[in-house]
């Protein structure tokens, strides 16, 4: 399998389907923007073997709080989060954690976002 193949894979198990139609409009904008997330991100970063995938999205959600990254990319990876096997309740007891090292602005936002998620997925 490519890279390419290898990413689109990963990034539905991920993402979700959703996340195809994502890579779409980006790529619209700049198709090598949009392969560099499928072929790199995907299909190399989470084609490794090594750690988990719930692994993988806790440590993207931790590291986008603490780098005060909300909107789109924190949706996606909360949402991913639920995806790999995290329940709502240990994705909110991540958020009050993450106070300590990032600060409650931080976790304010990411807390709103989370319940962006969850709300959207009441009716799924």
């Amino acid at each position: 399998m490519s890279e390419t193949e290898v990413g689109s894979k990963r990034i539905r198990e991920i993402l979700g389907d959703n996340a195809l139609s994502l890579i779409e409009a980006f790529s619209k904008i700049s198709p090598d923007f949009a392969s560099y997330i499928v072929d790199f991100a995907y299909g190399d970063l989470y084609a490794r073997k090594g750690i988990s995938d719930k692994d993988r999205e806790l440590a993207a959600v931790a590291n986008l709080m603490g780098q005060g990254i909300t909107g789109l990319p924190l949706k996606a990876h909360i949402a991913g989060m639920l995806n790999v096997g995290w329940t709502k309740n240990e994705i909110i007891e991540l958020i009050i954690f993450m106070i300590g090292y990032n600060g409650f602005p931080a976790s304010v936002e990411a807390i709103k976002i989370a319940e962006e998620v969850f709300f959207s997925r009441q009716d799924s």
